[in-house]
């Protein structure tokens, strides 16, 4: 016993169960697997998702990506049933199809609101040939979702070479092509995607229809605090 096995600070924790371990800086810490899991058992859902999303994703995490299949393995390490639930409730709701961290919160908040299920990165076509791959489809209902981070505006990476004004442009002809198919277009952005009743208030707005069964949420609202 060293009589810091209670003490937790600046976001560091003592584990006392087995696990596997590496090497940085001549400090021993847990390999990235614990560490995900370790993280997905302590937040709120919302947060575990955008974590586990990331985690899980080849385009977005190259070379050090994750299986759900070792996460959960990774989870049977954690020292109560509950947090191995918490989990792998999170885990089964993870997509490594979802494109960014905005789009994966998005995502953990519908759930929560009892919003259906939309389909992650569906390419559209028109007479023109292709119009581009969409964040969210609700296919029944004929909606398309999109999250709009600044980033996607401003930072020369997303930009792809144009102008903030050129992207602009470009985004406004493909919600037009959009639309021509008969599609229903509604966006927004992180301070909508970070507030629950702003992000029910838009979707709703648009006509997203709720889902009648709420009962399967339960379990997880009780994480969001």
């Amino acid at each position: 016993m060293t009589g810091l096995e209670g003490v937790r600070g600046y976001g560091i924790y003592r584990h006392s169960y087995p696990t596997g371990t590496v090497t940085r800086g001549g400090l021993h810490l847990t390999d990235p697997a614990q560490t995900t899991v370790d993280v997905l058992s302590r937040g709120t859902f919302t947060k575990g998702v955008v974590v586990a999303d990331h985690a899980i994703s080849k385009a977005r995490f190259p070379g050090l990506f994750m299986s759900k299949t070792t996460l959960g393995q990774a989870a049977e390490n954690l020292p109560s049933e509950a947090k191995r639930a918490r989990v792998n409730f999170i885990l089964g709701f993870a997509d490594e199809a979802s494109g960014s961290a905005g789009e994966s919160l998005s995502r953990a908040q519908m759930h929560l609101l009892g919003l259906p299920a939309p389909e992650l990165q569906c390419k559209f076509y028109d007479a023109l040939g292709f119009i581009g791959r969409t964040d969210f489809f609700w296919r029944d209902q004929g909606i398309v979702g999109e999250f709009d981070g600044d980033a996607k505006y401003l930072e020369d990476e997303y930009l792809g070479g144009r102008s903030a004004r050129e992207t602009v442009l470009a985004e406004k002809k493909r919600e037009d092509r959009l639309r021509a198919l008969g599609l229903r277009v509604v966006r927004w952005d992180w301070a909508t995607a970070c507030d629950p009743a702003k992000l029910s208030a838009k979707l709703l707005g648009a006509g997203l229809k709720p889902q009648k069964n709420t009962a399967l949420r339960t379990f997880h609202q009780r994480m969001q605090g």
